[in-house]
């Protein structure tokens, strides 16, 4: 992903930053948001659909290792679009900020593209590409106001066991959808002070090396390497408007354009 604005080291202190972590009750989701609270300091809303009395007892054992608050557990599902504005509304209320949000939902299924039927199709777009969807389109706009934040989606290939190489067009499709959104929300907040990050690991054994996906690295210790990232994205200062502006084309087609003044 491109970076926007000013450029910081990628050190980014996390300690204090309130993230909101998604699918944290089981996998990578589970994994991060102990990394978060436990090594790096910070405050992690850790949202699940089921389970959740795994992300309590976690919170429990931070407390009592750190004598603070760090893990705060939230039973919602982030596939359905009214749970997730109205998580994010609660946070807010509660917080008054959102750092960052970190999308960890990920499912496979194992039925290949000629036998899947519409309940597990419908499925896997919901669980891996809707959820992200709501919960991005109910986080931007308290990011944006607030000028800054980071956002990650997670968007892994797994191992291609006989199980999963069976399911792996319907898979690849939702794993497609998900890079191709994440590409237009990386556009739309271009200078926003926004940074949005998409982590997607190869499966082991792949020769894959780029900023996201390093062999040897945990997913956890890739996905908060990236946030530090997308966290060190600044707004750029903007120039002193000019009381005359000049017209600017918004779209031309068919030899007429669209102005706006």
């Amino acid at each position: 992903m491109r970076t926007f604005g000013t450029q910081k080291s990628t050190d980014e202190s996390l300690a204090g930053k309130l993230v909101i972590v998604t699918g944290a009750s089981s996998g990578i989701g589970y994994c991060t948001t102990r990394r978060l609270a436990q090594m790096e300091g910070a405050r992690v809303v850790a949202i699940a659909r089921r389970r959740v009395f795994r992300i309590e007892a976690l919170a429990i054992q931070i407390r009592e290792q750190t004598g603070e608050d760090r893990i705060f557990p939230l039973t919602s599902d982030m596939a359905d679009r009214e749970q997730a504005q109205t998580v994010v509304e609660e946070i807010e209320r509660k917080f008054g900020r959102v750092d960052a949000f970190i999308h960890a939902v990920n499912r496979a299924l194992r039925l290949g593209a000629l036998e899947v039927n519409d309940h597990e199709f419908d499925l896997t777009m919901q669980i891996n590409v809707k959820s992200a969807l709501y919960g991005v389109q109910a986080v931007v706009p308290l990011l944006k106001k607030q000028g800054a934040g980071g956002i990650i989606i997670y968007n892994p290939t797994p191992k291609k066991t006989a199980d999963f190489v069976a399911s792996e067009a319907v898979y690849a499709a939702a794993a497609h959808a998900l890079s191709a959104l994440t590409a237009g929300w990386t556009r739309q907040l271009d200078g926003s002070g926004v940074g949005i990050r998409e982590v997607a690991p190869a499966p082991e054994g792949d020769v894959v090396e780029t900023s996201t996906t390093r062999s040897g690295v945990t997913h956890d210790v890739l996905l908060v390497t990236a946030l530090q990232e997308a966290l060190a994205v600044m707004a750029p200062v903007q120039p002193p408007q000019s009381l005359f502006r000049q017209p600017q084309t918004l779209r031309s087609r068919g030899g007429l354009t669209l102005q706006e003044f």
